[in-house]
């Protein structure tokens, strides 16, 4: 057996750490770029990030196991329709993964007036259409993939954590390069705020004079140096992708309590007391201030939080779980992929005829209903109706 690595971030934690334990049991060439190299079986590396476009057409052509990072790809499937089809392969895609309601969205998206509605549109169907097996970077992840794709493989393995190296800056140092003062409390905004929680953390800023608040900076050594600084983070979501963010990830690494969106793919990773969970919705901006300002008040309650968060990062570092389930996953897709392929052939066949357009129209109806796939049978009624003539 031989596995090709599809991904954008050959540099990445995970990736460092996994592939060199790989290699001792098969081959493994990692692609950044390019042609389809020869390959038994291909790992694609997908998450919300156009920098993944290139796995993502990939996939399309060639089935194989998906890592999926997140769960909502919208930014992915408009960055992949805007190069051969501009907005009309964009509606094109949204139409088909949401029916009108996703036709509705992505003209508002494409007038400048989305807001927040492209959290509603995941646009993830032609990733799981292609899944011969998925590996879930979450739980939230891998419980939704499972009730997608039945009778597939599907493992949740942490790789967000896996290689992570711990911080290694020194508290003191960091908090004195920022100029962070003795007595002082520093929260890092690990994630862009709504508009009720950023009105929250103005309000507590202005009840607590020792309080001082700091973006998430660019430049990933500033990164380091913020969370080896801060006594507490905020990593909000209010348009959950259903993955874990880098800085949210690395926050736990260093030891930082930090909150969280309650129902976000954090939420569904890490135990009670891990993380700090905030209810988004009208409670948010309430939520948050009473926590932030008890945990800004009780440095001992941060000191626990503090703990409970490095362990459990230290406990999902180890590459060797993760190195040991790729290879027992590409040994189990050979006894189910020939069925995924042939549906995946079957509708890469027909894709762009009348035929498809309506089973398109029906599968995104049948997901509404909370079913996995479109219901035996149902080409075999359509087919003879909308056949094109020669």
């Amino acid at each position: 057996m031989r596995l090709a690595l599809w991904t954008p971030r050959p540099d990445a934690a995970w990736v460092a750490a996994l592939v060199p334990l790989l290699e001792r049991e098969v081959p493994v060439e990692v692609v950044t770029r390019g042609a389809a190299p020869e390959a038994s079986l291909d790992l694609y590396h997908v998450a919300d990030d156009p920098a993944h476009v290139f796995v993502h057409r990939a996939l399309r052509q060639r089935p194989g196991v998906v890592l999926l990072a997140d769960w909502s790809l919208h930014s992915l499937a408009r960055a992949d329709a805007a190069e051969p089809g501009g907005g009309g392969a964009y509606l094109t895609e949204a139409r088909r993964a949401h029916g009108t309601t996703g036709a509705f969205i992505a003209r508002q998206v494409e007038r400048g007036f989305g807001g927040e509605l492209p959290s509603l549109l995941a646009m993830n169907d032609r990733v799981l259409e292609a899944s011969l097996a998925l590996v879930a970077f979450t739980e939230l992840v891998r419980t939704r993939a499972t009730a997608r794709l039945p009778g597939r493989p599907v493992v949740h393995l942490p790789l967000d954590f896996v290689g992570r190296p711990a911080a290694t800056m020194p508290r003191e140092a960091a908090r004195h390069a920022l100029g962070v003062r003795d007595g002082d409390t520093l929260v890092a905004i690990l994630s862009a705020p709504g508009q009720p929680a950023a009105a929250a953390l103005r309000a507590v800023s202005a009840a607590e004079p020792l309080l001082r608040v700091q973006p998430w900076p660019e430049d990933p050594g500033a990164g380091e140096r913020l969370l080896a600084a801060a006594d507490v983070a905020v990593a909000l979501e209010h348009a959950p992708r259903g993955g874990l963010p880098s800085p949210l990830v690395r926050a736990l690494v260093a030891g930082v309590p930090t909150l969280v969106s309650a129902g976000s793919g954090a939420a569904s990773d890490l135990p009670e007391g891990v993380a700090v969970r905030v209810s988004p919705g009208p409670s948010e901006p309430a939520e948050l201030e009473a926590l932030l300002r008890r945990l800004v008040r009780d440095p001992r309650l941060r000191g626990r939080v503090s703990a409970l968060a490095r362990a459990h990062a230290d406990g999902r570092r180890d590459p060797a779980p993760a190195a040991l389930a790729l290879p027992a996953l590409a040994t189990a897709v050979p006894r189910s992929r020939g069925e995924a392929r042939r549906a995946f052939d079957a509708r890469r066949a027909e894709e762009g005829t009348l035929l498809a357009s309506a089973l398109e129209e029906v599968g995104w109806s049948a997901r509404s209903l909370g079913l996995a796939d479109l219901p035996p049978g149902i080409e075999t009624l359509v087919a003879p109706l909308l056949r094109e003539r020669p």
